[in-house]
């Protein structure tokens, strides 16, 4: 990342984001994490899109930098 974005990411997050990982979970714990996990992306991407993102959105297939926000 430029300087730029690095500095507009540090003035707009800070030190609201924390990740805390631990050293050792079970098999349930962890699906649950990755769960956790994709519901935080997807809700991520709803809110920069502005709708809910599709599946091939989501997977990476569909380009999301040529993408119009919708109002």
């Amino acid at each position: 990342m430029g300087q730029r974005i690095k500095n507009n990411f540090q003035k707009r997050f800070g030190d609201h984001i924390h990740v805390i990982y631990a050293e050792h979970s079970t098999v349930t714990e962890k699906e649950i994490l990755k769960t956790r996990l994709c519901e935080a992306i997807a809700m991520v991407l709803s809110g920069i899109l502005g709708r809910e993102p599709t599946q091939r959105e989501l997977l990476g297939i569909d380009d999301l930098s040529r993408i119009k926000k919708r109002k």
